[in-house]
């Protein structure tokens, strides 16, 4: 394991258990012994650090996401399977959620964007590719870019966030199949009247 790989590890397990304002780089230095030049020879400041932990936690859950929605050219079905996949991945890595939920600060996600736009950019495309195949099925109506994933996936996050945070219990593993009723509700709700005047 190289030197990097070390100070993201203990950076990761300090910042998830401790929180972005308590984390600091000299707790990571000292766990790991390294000297200073070491520690800012591979991450020239705290936010650089934590941006990197973020980018690398998005992108897990992204792939993770991206097989969901590309296992089966059914939407509906792509849907489903993105929410079930969600929720266990949630329930699997809950504190490092919980950190992705969070608000960051300015200077983290300004150290991340160059990154994280690049993995957003792969990501939403796959959502978006599932959107038009719904709407071709007929089960969705089209929606402006950015809109349907919020539409499809807006309960599901929100629940997530509260359980990441302890504020629910339920574990969102066993609310697969509650979530993918809302999330095909949603879709189809789509189609309803009162929504046919929003256009792309």
């Amino acid at each position: 394991m190289t030197t990097r790989e070390r100070i993201l590890n203990e950076a990761t397990r300090q910042l998830l258990e401790l929180g972005y304002s308590a984390f600091t780089m000299v707790s990571v230095r000292d766990a790991l012994g390294l000297s200073s030049g070491s520690m800012f020879h591979a991450f020239e400041s705290k936010p650089a650090l934590v941006a990197e932990i973020y980018v690398e936690g998005m992108r897990r859950y992204q792939s993770t996401a991206i097989e969901a929605l590309t296992s089966t050219p059914d939407p509906v079905a792509a849907v489903e399977s993105l929410v079930e996949t969600h929720l266990c991945w949630v329930r699997d890595n809950r504190e490092l959620a919980r950190f992705l939920f969070s608000t960051q600060p300015d200077e983290v996600i300004d150290a991340a964007a160059p990154t994280l736009t690049d993995a957003n950019t792969v990501f939403f495309s796959a959502v978006e590719s599932v959107l038009d195949a719904a709407v071709e099925a007929g089960v969705m109506a089209p929606l402006p870019p950015g809109v349907g994933h919020s539409v499809l996936m807006g309960a599901v996050q929100e629940y997530c966030r509260q359980w990441t945070r302890g504020t629910t219990t339920v574990d969102p593993g066993d609310l697969v199949g509650v979530y993918q009723r809302v999330a095909v509700a949603a879709m189809r709700a789509t189609l309803e009247p009162e929504h046919s005047n929003v256009r792309v």
